[in-house]
């Protein structure tokens, strides 16, 4: 097993996708969650799923989907804005990850696939396609499921978790199945063109019958279906997790948490369009600062399917004293890429590296520019053909949803800080040390002045 963290070999990996692809358990782990989605699948059959589905994550639709994002998040602000009012203190007191985790899920539902979950309704139900996602990614102990991952001989052992999960994906697989029906019947029925899609399915059912796409190279409609779980995770589960731990660390900054607000009180209306979100550079730095030294997915492995020379931006000296500028790589060699620990490298960013500090945006180190990242000089999505493909999608999301929030109230840590700990499966998510069945982050709002 090799700990790669030299920029220039993790680009070269991150590169070669045909040599370097997922390991096994990884990608046990990916289908039994998300299915052969995009996410999942390699080779050819990875090209033409990302070919197709690039139009839908591309910064012109998203840019369409942005009235959604703030119509959710004023939403939000009005439940929170009425739990205060009812207080005799004017303060409320909740889990900033369950609320922000419903947001995040009604968000996806509208512009992910035309669906409404109702998640943030008073005395709401769960509804049944939440109940399947929460099941998929939640089922089971950790420690078996990465044991399962390694071992597959213990993916046959018929835990409760296991049933839950194949009735899950049942329940999943049905309604994914109603929604393409209805998405593809709407385009029969109205001839809509590409760009009149209301929702990600819409437009990737109508990206996948384009006349530009041969039939040959179209997805069918198991793959599409497929890709709603993508879609899931790349506009609920990830962003909800990203905006838990922004709300963490501008408590734990409160100089940034107001010097934030003043920038987004300076935006004469509540409902700033796309360009005029992209236009706040401090809201971009603490979005950017956030996700660098708080990464939703700390790290990710690959397996080398053939002997290669990895390259490397530094030499090393081996235990003999020799020097090398490259490092062979057998076939089978397990690659780990450290991702959260490229992002907070004293060497790359700097002593203050593991510090919340916005401002190092207006002045990066000019080794920053040396991480092969898709966005913002790190890795918290990755690079490469396989870089995130939401990214877009998650970064408009995030910033129209701290812009509404952080406008609207002050946050204060309830608890500790020191009583807050991450927990990782898949995502880390913030967790209370003395209650580790339950990501949260109990936080106290209170109303800004005047707001």
């Amino acid at each position: 097993r090799l700990i790669v963290s030299d920029t220039k070999a993790i680009a070269h990996i991150l590169q070669d996708v045909t040599n370097y692809k997922k390991p096994p358990s990884l990608q046990y782990h990916l289908t039994r969650m998300v299915g052969s989605g995009v996410l999942v699948v390699e080779g050819e059959q990875h090209r033409k799923q990302r070919r197709i589905m690039n139009p839908a994550f591309g910064n012109l639709y998203v840019k369409e989907l942005s009235p959604v994002f703030m119509e959710k998040s004023l939403e939000l602000r009005d439940i929170w804005a009425q739990e205060c009012a009812s207080r005799s203190d004017g303060i409320y007191r909740t889990d900033a990850v369950t609320w922000l985790s419903k947001l995040t899920l009604d968000i996806i539902g509208r512009a992910g696939f035309n669906y409404d979950f109702h998640a943030m309704e008073p005395h709401a139900e769960h509804d049944e396609l939440q109940e399947a996602f929460s099941t998929i990614f939640g089922a089971g102990s950790a420690v078996f499921r990465i044991l399962q991952g390694h071992v597959p001989l213990l993916r046959l052992v018929p835990t409760q978790a296991q049933r839950a999960i194949t009735k899950a994906k049942k329940t999943m697989n049905d309604i994914a199945g109603r929604l393409l029906a209805e998405a593809k019947q709407i385009q029969s029925a109205t001839g809509e063109k590409l760009w009149d899609a209301r929702d990600m399915l819409s437009l990737l059912v109508r990206s996948n019958t384009s006349p530009e796409v041969p039939e040959n190279q179209r997805m069918s409609d198991e793959e599409v279906m497929s890709q709603i779980p993508t879609f899931f995770v790349a506009g609920h589960e990830t962003t909800a997790t990203a905006l838990a731990w922004m709300l963490f660390a501008l408590t734990r900054a409160p100089h940034v948490q107001q010097k934030l607000r003043n920038e987004l009180l300076s935006v004469p209306t509540s409902t700033p369009s796309f360009d005029e979100l992209n236009a706040l550079p401090y809201l971009d730095a603490v979005v950017r600062e956030t996700l660098r030294l708080h990464s939703p997915v700390t790290t990710t492995s690959r397996i080398s399917t053939q002997d290669d020379i990895l390259p490397l931006s530094k030499p090393i000296t081996d235990r003999k004293g020799n020097v090398h500028d490259s490092i062979a790589v057998g076939k089978g060699t397990q690659i780990s890429i450290p991702i959260l620990a490229m992002n907070v490298d004293p060497e790359i960013w700097g002593e203050d590296a593991d510090e919340f500090k916005p401002e190092r945006w207006e002045n990066l180190p000019t080794a920053v520019s040396s991480l092969p990242g898709v966005w913002g000089n790190m890795m918290s999505f990755l690079g490469g053909a396989r870089a995130c493909i939401g990214y877009r999608f998650s970064l408009a999301e995030t910033k129209a949803i701290v812009f509404t929030l952080v406008r609207a109230f002050e946050f204060e840590l309830a608890v500790r800080h020191e009583d807050i700990i991450s927990r990782s499966y898949v995502v880390q998510r913030p967790y209370l040390a003395s209650d580790l069945d339950t990501a949260q982050l109990p936080v106290i709002i209170r109303p800004v002045s005047g707001s």
